[in-house]
């Protein structure tokens, strides 16, 4: 028995320098999610030491008034599929005894046994194992540092018992005095929690009940009672109560499968790209020149394409000058803001050049020349209304919509004669836009409600040039 002992503090010792020598290992990388497990430890293998009973925890019927506890030992070997299945493999070897020492009630048949005490040797245990972990995924904390499970499996166990019949001393082979192998079907249902040491190294502590298939194990079976006895049980049990050492094998940098938290790996990426962000942020603001708008356009230079933009021209989120009709006349330039295509190329000021129709040559935009050449008011109106707008609205009202219709319908006795819309703009860049949206609402008006052709009416902003609520028509 002694050698047996210093053997296994032994291996014990040799378990353990091997386990110190991986105490200290680097973290791996945070895994991306949906990867798969390669990237972790899966395979692990430990070694336990604990206390064997011929009785388990959740009691039942027993041949034995008392049955005594002794040292046990074992080894596993475990494959963690995913986050909550493991295969594990287990071998256990120990003692099991008990008598009737203990006086238990005034059960008349179990006060005079026919069997008084046993000494089973359980030569070998091996059992396969399907475990259910739990508490991986925690959306509390960010790091799993122990786990619990539960298993059941199936095994063979191979043990020789020995019995002391009742009024002799002597301990015998079962059966029939003749030494015997047996080997017997057990079904292990385990439970226990694993603490994580290192990333190599955990710590296990577990307990498990082991049903075996037969009533042998403790020399006293049922059908070999005389009669007037009782067994009390047709079923033999153990229990092994154990703590261990395991050791996960992989690549250094590799984290347990087992201690992953899936959701501490997403909240690593997540903060990492918010603290990336909050450099890149810190790093433009100590950079303060970058954020400067040297040409007040509202865009700063470490954006603008134009950061020399002149004062008061209306620009795109790039800051490059807006010409809203193509014509390559800036806006704030061009005094014919929307040139047909047909009109272009315009001259410096934007104005297009479309030729006269044929009725009325000799005439510019429904007016006549004079012999001096001085235009004149010809046959186009002239008394046009003006409408007026409310705030920064838009809108049109139906006053304002009656008033379009009045215009349409003096247009529409003169196909030849021209409008120019004009809105009179404050010289921010919010007053220039609701002034233009202004102007576009009352020419789409025009175009769509009431069938004047767009290349009829024009638009045209003048910055401070009258009312800013106000919109001017006049003859072209």
């Amino acid at each position: 028995m002694m050698q047996i002992m210093r053997k296994q503090v032994a291996l014990c010792v040799l378990f353990m320098a091997f386990a110190l020598s991986v105490f200290a290992q680097k973290s791996g990388n945070d895994v991306k999610p949906f990867t798969g497990s390669k990237w972790f430890k899966k395979f692990s293998v430990g070694i336990n030491g604990g206390l064997l009973k011929s009785a388990v925890l959740i009691g039942g019927s027993n041949d034995y008034t008392k049955n005594n506890v002794h040292f046990g030992y074992g080894l596993n070997l475990k494959y963690q599929i995913n986050h909550y299945l493991a295969v594990q493999a287990d071998v256990v070897r120990g003692k099991l005894s008990g008598n009737q020492d203990k006086v238990q009630g005034n059960d008349s048949l179990n006060t005079d046994k026919p069997v008084t005490s046993f000494e089973t040797k359980l030569n070998v245990g091996g059992s396969l194992s399907a475990l259910y972990t739990f508490s991986n995924i925690n959306w509390l904390h960010l790091n799993n540092w122990f786990v619990p499970y539960i298993g059941v499996g199936a095994g063979l166990a191979n043990y020789d018992v020995k019995f002391v019949p009742k009024g002799t001393n002597t301990l015998i082979y079962y059966p029939y005095g003749k030494k015997k192998n047996i080997t017997e079907l057990y079904i292990p249902v385990s439970m226990g929690v694993r603490f994580k040491l290192t990333d190599m190294l955990n710590l296990d502590l577990g307990y498990s009940m082991n049903f075996v298939d037969g009533d042998n194990l403790d020399g006293f079976a049922y059908w070999q009672i005389p009669p007037g006895y009782s067994s009390t049980t047709h079923k033999d049990k153990f229990s092994y109560g154990h703590v261990g050492l395991e050791v996960a094998f992989g690549k250094k940098t590799k984290k347990q499968l087992l201690f992953d938290n899936p959701a501490a790996r997403a909240n690593n990426i997540l903060q990492n790209q918010i603290n990336t962000l909050n450099t890149k942020v810190d790093s433009l603001v100590s950079k303060q020149k970058n954020l400067d708008d040297t040409d007040g356009d509202g865009v700063a230079d470490l954006f603008d394409k134009e950061p020399n933009t002149q004062a008061g021209c209306p620009v795109d989120a790039q800051g490059v000058l807006r010409d809203t009709d193509g014509d390559g006349v800036p806006d704030c330039k061009d005094k014919q803001l929307i040139t047909p295509t047909e009109c272009q190329p315009v001259d410096a000021d934007g104005v297009g050049k479309c030729p006269d129709p044929e009725c009325c040559k000799g005439r510019i935009g429904g007016n006549t020349t004079d012999e001096d050449g001085n235009t004149v008011n010809g046959n186009c109106p002239s008394d046009y209304p003006s409408l007026s707008f409310r705030g920064n609205s838009i809108s049109l009202s139906n006053e304002a919509e009656a008033m379009i219709a009045a215009i349409a319908a003096k247009m529409k006795t003169r196909p030849e004669c021209r409008i120019v819309i004009k809105g009179f703009p404050e010289t921010s860049k919010s007053s220039q836009s609701i002034a233009q949206r202004r102007l576009d609402a009352i020419k789409a008006r025009l175009r769509d409600k009431e069938n004047i052709s767009s290349d009829r009416i024009t638009t045209n902003i003048e910055v401070g040039g009258g009312d800013k609520n106000t919109v001017v028509i006049t003859s072209n």
